[in-house]
This record gives structure tokens, sequence and C-alpha cells, in this order.
């Protein structure tokens, strides 16, 4: 019987993560990666590991590494993990490699990228996952999980080979009925990452901290008050919905860790992917996370000082090119 081909298509953190916790379980993984990190894991394997203690050791051998797109072409799986500015290119690439077949899953931040993707391929099965955790590359082919919380994919019958493979992984991953939802839960978390990227701070750290913790609770009421506006509720993605959360992150230090003990379960090193992305001088996702809001805040006629000011700020480190540049809250707040 002939194995299900899976490409991960953009082997950033996530593609490499996540593909190579499928190889692991014995999945026919090909990465289409960049050259560098195609040097990387040709010479030094795959390193996984989780902050739970999960550590794993692929060889080369134990899957495919290329830059050639003419990978895309046979595929029976795409997991389209590149950044969503990428979107659109890797679509025309799909298209171009001849694949009328595959089942296509997005693995990315922000809520148009599945859209995006049906635009271009209408013939292709697309179906969004939801990826609640981060994943640090710490050099030489070691990938390293640093939260929790298993995968959530649209509920339809073209999951279940993907769900299958993920499950002899031990990879969690769950099937939802309303994905559109969730990625709208995942987004209002996920406003935290440039509050995160402009502190500098790795993220168990930065939350401790009740001057960021006060700005990034802004931000989740100008997002819920938006969404409301806009006849939207956002799916719970985390332990507590999210409408409770800006009142958790208003407590004090010593009610929050008490109270946060799940939310603060992290790696003490994580870090957000949009920090990472300041640091390596990489474009930031900021206008597909906090760019949402304000878009859909501009729609309902609901202002959205908070998360505008984050955008400005973002953009300005990323043109300043020197990294994250450190903020104290009261610097966010003044800037």
């Amino acid at each position: 019987m002939t194995q299900t081909k899976i490409v991960i298509a953009g082997a950033g953190s996530i593609g490499c993560y996540v593909g190579g916790r499928l190889a692991s379980g014995g999945a026919h993984v090909h990465f289409l990666a960049r050259a560098r990190v195609k040097n990387d894991l040709d010479k030094y394997g795959l390193t996984l590991s989780d902050w739970t203690g999960y550590h794993a050791q692929l060889a080369p051998s134990q899957f495919h590494v290329t830059t050639d797109e003419s990978v895309l072409a046979d595929a029976d799986i795409i997991c389209v993990c590149v950044k969503s500015k990428d979107t659109q290119a890797m679509a025309q690439s799909i298209v171009q490699s001849g694949n009328h077949h595959a089942t296509i899953f997005s693995f990315q931040n922000g809520m148009s990228n599945s859209e995006t993707l049906q635009n271009i391929l209408p013939q292709h099965t697309i179906l969004p996952v939801m990826v609640p955790y981060n994943v640090i590359y710490q050099d030489k082919g070691h990938f390293h999980c640093a939260t929790q919380g298993a995968l959530y994919c649209q509920d339809h019958p073209k999951a279940l080979p993907l769900k299958t493979l993920a499950e002899h992984a031990n990879l969690g991953f769950e099937l939802k009925p309303d994905m559109l939802n969730i990625m709208w839960g995942k987004l209002l978390l996920n406003l935290n990452n440039p509050v995160n990227a402009l502190s500098g701070m790795p993220l168990k750290q930065q939350l401790e901290t009740r001057g960021y913790r006060q700005i990034y609770a802004q931000c989740l009421k100008e997002g819920l008050q938006v969404l409301k506006a806009a006849n939207i509720t956002p799916g719970q993605v985390a332990a507590v919905p999210v409408g409770v959360i800006p009142y958790i992150l208003a407590l004090p230090d010593f009610l929050f860790k008490r109270v946060a003990q799940k939310m603060l379960a992290i790696d003490p090193t994580a870090r957000s992917s949009m920090w990472e992305d300041l640091q390596n001088k990489r474009p930031v996702e900021v206008d597909y996370i906090s760019g949402e809001i304000v878009a859909l805040g501009k729609r309902v006629n609901i202002a959205t000082p908070m998360n505008e000011r984050l955008i400005r700020l973002v953009k300005q480190a990323q043109a300043a090119g020197l990294g994250s540049p450190n903020f104290s809250p009261q610097q966010i707040l003044n800037g």
C-alpha cells in the first residue's frame, strides 16, 4: 500500500516541529524549506523536545527535505506553514506543480489564509488548523515546543488521514465543527504577541509583570468589543473563556500567579514568534493579528487605539532592524 505523502510547505519552526512529530510516528514527510533550513536538517537531522520533557531524535534518513517546489506535485497532504504574507505565493506554487488532489491544511496565524488558498485552489479541500503552541528553534536542527495544547482542525472527512497519523505520533489533534470562531479566539490570545515582542522578555516573565498585562488586557477588551459589534462569538481556546481573561490579567501580581497557573504553565524561555521575527530581522505578522482587529473595528465603528499603537511600535522596531526595543510598559504607553 502506498504511503500518504505529506509535504510541509514552509519548514519554519512550526512546520519542522509538526512535521518532525509526524515523521517520528512513521509518516512519510517531506519538508519544502529554504536553503538555510535544508542545510541544517541535512547536517544535523531533527531534534524535537517540549517543555514537559518529550525528546526525540530523527536522522536525516527518516524524512526528506528539499528546496524544489516540484515536491508538491504528488503530495496527498500539504501542510501550509508559511507566514501569512507568503500564502498567495505558496498557493501559486501548488497550482504550478500540477497537484489537483491534495488536501491542504493551513497551519497559519490570522483569519484569511484559508480563504486566500481556496480562492486560488478552488478544486482542493482547504482545512484550517489552529496551532496553540510556541516553537523555538534552538540551533543545529533542534526545535523546542515551549507551551502546551492540541492542534484544532476543521471537522471534515478529509481531515481523518492526518488525524490518524498525528495520533500515531502522540501529537494532539482534535476535530472541531466551527473553526472560524476558534480562529477568532486564537487571534484574541495572540494580541499579546506584539506586547511580548516589544518587551523583549520571555512570555512567562512578561505575563507576570502587571504593567504588560494591563496593556494586553486593553487589547483584548478592544478585540472583544469589536467582535461583539460584528456578531462574532470567539471560540474557547484557553482554560477559561476569553471574555474572562482581561479581568484575570488585571489582578495584582500575587493574585494573578495563583489564579492563572495554567496560563503560566509554559517554558520559562518561551517567547512569541513576533519577538523571534524582530530578532532575526524577518517581516512581522502584526497586520494579520492586531491588524485584523483594527480593520474589523473600522468596519463596525469601534475604536482600537491600543492595538493601533502596538502595530505602529512593532513596525517602527522592524524598520530599525535592531531586534526588540525592550520597552517597559510605560515606554509602550508613551510610544
